[in-house]
């Protein structure tokens, strides 16, 4: 914004399409290569090697070119090509002629292997064709969002592999790969600790509301929410109260929900709880819908029961801070105050 705080135009997705996934496709691609029992072996008696050779894939796969024709080379862990040779009885390279990989892949000396690029590259696709996706919709909708730079980061971003995809595909956006973008994460949220008001604005992920027990009404509530209480008040229960839709846009320190008159629905209660739940529909009508989960409470206690069931009242206040939901209730007679705090990142 021009103050030079951040306002969020979109609520936050995605999906499991980094880095991970391309460590994945070449983990399969091992497990084809020397063998599913093979692999397991190696990962159970030499987790050490394991890991560094992931490592050493790590690295180098944010090398890797898209449109390069060279090689990647790696070393394998010794123990990995002791236990095939022991498991197997036949050479790595005898094996790799009988496979599909046979002309993209070659047995070095010294236990190296190296890979064509091309083969490296089937190891991006799923995780890149999906970032690819779902950016679509955001570079279709200029009009609305008025996006016109993406700025990339995280480990994955540093692969040119996938920033070249974007620039090509979205030829209009001015495509940003800030150095060290691996720690850049990080360093922002060391930044957001020291001042989480910077994001004055953020959207809603979900819809947010509280259960409640509104009169039941023929007709409209189905039967089996219905609830008879002993002085024949009848009641609907479970049902979700929307206090805050998905995609609505909230300001830092916004009151979302202010109820001054919440007693208890019995006569025996001496306290009354707030339930807060949210759901991935704005619809929702029901706590109990498959949308719906639940996300935390406040209860307020010692409520005077001599007092009748009406009078007593309990105050209740959510507000949005940074990316939490901060409620806050008090008892109208003794005026004790409590306060609970939602994680909505959870």
């Amino acid at each position: 914004m021009e103050d030079g705080n951040l306002k969020e135009i979109h609520k936050a997705t995605g999906g499991a399409w980094g880095g991970q996934e391309v460590d994945e496709a070449f983990k399969q691609f091992l497990i084809k290569l020397f063998g599913s029992s093979v692999f397991q072996k190696f990962k159970m008696d030499a987790i050490e090697d394991y890991i560094g050779l992931f490592r050493d894939f790590e690295v180098k796969k944010r090398k890797s070119s898209p449109d390069g024709t060279d090689y990647l080379t790696f070393t394998l862990p010794l123990s990995l090509v002791e236990i095939f040779q022991s498991e197997t009885e036949e050479t790595l390279t005898d094996v790799i002629n009988q496979t599909p990989f046979a002309a993209n892949i070659k047995a070095l000396k010294g236990n190296k292997l190296r890979l064509d690029i091309s083969l490296v590259r089937t190891f991006f696709n799923p995780a890149v064709r999906s970032v690819l996706e779902h950016l679509q919709a955001f570079y279709d909708n200029y009009d609305k969002y008025g996006i016109s730079v993406a700025l990339l980061v995280g480990g994955f971003s540093e692969s040119p592999i996938l920033s070249c995809a974007i620039k090509d595909q979205f030829s209009s956006w001015k495509v940003l790969v800030p150095h060290d973008a691996g720690l850049v994460v990080l360093k922002g949220a060391v930044l957001y600790g020291h001042d989480q008001s910077t994001i004055v604005y953020r959207v809603a992920r979900y819809t947010y509301g509280r259960k409640s027990s509104p009169p039941f009404i023929d007709g409209k509530h189905p039967v089996e929410k219905l609830k008879v209480h002993e002085d024949g008040r009848r009641r609907c229960s479970h049902v979700f109260k929307t206090f805050l839709e998905e995609g609505s846009l909230i300001k830092h320190g916004q009151i979302v929900l202010k109820e001054n008159r919440h007693w208890p629905l019995t006569h025996e209660q001496d306290s009354v709880s707030i339930r807060i739940y949210a759901s991935t529909k704005k619809d929702t009508q029901y706590i109990t819908d498959e949308s719906s989960f639940y996300m935390g409470q406040l209860t307020v206690g010692g409520l005077d029961m001599s007092l009748p069931r009406e009078e007593r009242i309990a105050e209740f206040t959510i507000t949005h801070e940074s990316t939490n939901l901060n409620i806050r209730a008090i008892n109208t007679k003794s005026r004790q105050e409590l306060e609970a705090s939602i994680d909505l990142l959870s």
